[in-house]
């Protein structure tokens, strides 16, 4: 067992593992089955995308009453309970596939968890025979998942409303211009208690999905036990942790920086054919004599879906080096203080740090399988 590596070492580390892994030799497959896997775990998300505020549409400013702004102003107007009343089915109908698709998101990110493990490990992505290997432990740790996320936000809710209803019911949005020192003063410090609630349950997260996993993945355990094995674990080592977590931070701040401009590039390269693509259909359709109509409208959002889809995985495929990465610096770190994750990466002979890792040619890790001490 190499000697444990400071959160600051295991930097180079993961560099030398993901060189490893995935540049010597490129294997294509390998990064494109990981494009899938970041997709699904949402690690390749980055990006964000403001928005300007709303145009004025309305009918009686500016060019008198046009009727193409008259048109703009009836779609974009919020419709009153009569419209909406013949749609309620429908609506609801659709909330309840919106919250399945989420829940299915989830619970795919919290299989592919595991899978990720198990490819860094042992440097081989096999998706299908991933998905069948790591099902009961993702179905655990997605119990985990989904209890904490709804504790966190009831926590949080309860922290946030208490005070707002108790300001309500002294009356101070009554008059608020009365008690605008009160509610300027309680309003900052509930939203900086919030913050800090948020952060803290932002690091329990991130602490699940880096050392929870590989325990519950070692040790075939559920998300309790396992988080009682990893706090004995972390116990022993407080202020290594907590040098991991802030330096994670700081890591995943600069990769967000760097592949934000990466991937903004990316996507602007790819805009410029699917642009000359939709405007070259644009003319073809057009001197077809094609109208615009439902169906068109249709298979045109179905070409604009289908771009989309094919940008996000581009998207992933770029991202691959940085997935590897901070997989890579969370098995660095945890292998030399978790005995079991510690003999499947650095098998006896293996060289003490420092060191260069080998490249991963391990067997695929298997749920439940004891390992030498």
């Amino acid at each position: 067992m190499p000697n444990r590596a400071s959160a600051v070492e295991c930097i180079s580390l993961a560099f030398a593992r993901t060189k490893q892994l995935l540049l010597r030799p490129f294997r294509f497959g390998l990064w494109a089955r990981l494009a899938v896997v970041a997709l699904i775990t949402g690690e390749a998300g980055g990006g964000g995308g403001g928005g300007g505020s709303i145009p004025n549409f309305n009918p009686n400013q500016g060019q008198g009453g046009d009727e193409h702004w008259a048109g703009a102003a009836q779609l974009i107007s919020v419709p009153g309970w009569e419209q909406i009343r013949p749609y309620t089915g429908w609506i609801v109908v659709g909330a309840a596939l919106a919250l399945a698709v989420m829940l299915l998101w989830i619970y795919s990110d919290c299989i592919y968890r595991f899978i990720l493990l198990d490819a860094v490990v042992s440097g081989q992505c096999r998706l299908r025979e991933g998905w069948r290997r790591w099902r009961a432990a993702g179905r655990r740790y997605f119990v985990w998942v989904i209890a904490f996320g709804f504790g966190a936000f009831l926590v949080v809710g309860v922290v946030a409303g208490i005070p707002a209803l108790l300001a309500y019911r002294a009356g101070w949005f009554e008059k608020p211009e009365d008690n605008l020192g009160a509610l300027i003063g309680g309003g900052i410090l509930v939203a900086l208690v919030v913050i800090a609630m948020v952060a803290v349950f932002a690091i329990i997260d991130m602490l699940g999905r880096d050392f929870l996993v590989p325990v519950m993945a070692f040790e075939d355990v559920g998300a309790l036990e396992g988080w009682e094995r990893l706090l004995s674990i972390m116990g022993a080592e407080k202020s290594a942790y907590a040098v991991y977590v802030l330096m994670k931070i700081v890591l995943a701040m600069g990769s967000a920086i760097i592949f934000a401009i990466i991937n903004l590039v990316v996507i602007l390269i790819l805009l410029i054919p699917l642009g000359v693509l939709g405007l070259a259909g644009y003319f073809i359709g057009s001197g077809l004599g094609i109208t615009w109509d439902i169906s068109t409208e249709l298979l045109v959002a179905a070409f604009g879906l289908l771009a989309f889809a094919g940008i996000l995985y581009v998207v992933g495929f770029v991202y691959a080096p940085g997935l590897v990465f901070f997989q890579s610096y969370t098995v660095e770190f945890f292998a030399s203080r978790y005995g079991p994750l510690g003999s499947k990466m650095f098998p006896p002979g293996a060289a003490p740090t420092p060191r260069i890792p080998p490249s991963p040619t391990s067997a695929p890790l298997v749920p439940g399988d004891s390992f030498p001490a």
